[in-house]
């Protein structure tokens, strides 16, 4: 490659940045690009789609505990070999071993219930309103918005409209430093 067509890359190189530079300033500036991450909006959702997938896992957490209780904590292959430094837990009985797994499982079993009662109190804030049947209807019984609309008597737009309000609500009281700043950027 000789000097002029390295030089003319180049200059081609820096142009595109700059285009591209400008072109998503322009976007930014004018909200026709949305940041990658998620929306307060979008988490409230995940979290209401996702509530009776927690309750469950807690369930299956409680089954867990129940089936060290009885049988102990499950032998590994003797072909394996598990080296650790930590000679504490080397050095632990099998009933040790067993309390120190139930903790652990019930320290994450704490910490779900603790995640799901701060849905229920942000769901609890907004039961009066009339149309908080939309958020079980939708999240937890999976009816769609025609299914609805016709309960309500209304139209789909009407449930689209309230459904992204109520929704707006709860993430106040979910994220309320993500609903903050994307109210001012």
């Amino acid at each position: 490659m000789n000097l002029i067509d390295k030089e003319l890359k180049e200059f081609i190189c820096k142009l595109h940045e700059e285009t591209i530079s400008e072109l998503m300033k322009a976007l930014k500036s004018n909200r026709l690009l949305k940041p990658v991450k998620d929306t307060t909006f979008r988490k409230v959702e995940t979290l209401l789609y996702r509530y009776a997938d927690f309750e469950k896992a807690i369930y299956e957490k409680r089954q867990q505990i129940e089936e060290i209780k009885l049988h102990g904590i499950q032998k590994r292959s003797k072909s394996l070999v598990r080296i650790s430094n930590n000679r504490a837990i080397n050095n632990l009985t099998d009933a040790e071993l067993a309390e120190r797994k139930i903790e652990e499982i019930e320290a994450s079993i704490d910490k779900m219930i603790e995640y799901l009662d701060l849905i229920d109190e942000a769901l609890e804030k907004i039961s009066n309103d009339d149309y908080f049947d939309i958020i079980r209807m939708k999240y937890f019984e999976g009816k769609t918005r025609e299914e609805i609309a016709e309960y309500f008597n209304v139209d789909v737009a009407t449930i689209s409209r309230h459904k992204k309000r109520l929704i707006n609500k709860l993430g106040i009281y979910l994220f309320p430093d993500d609903s903050m700043i994307e109210f001012f950027t």
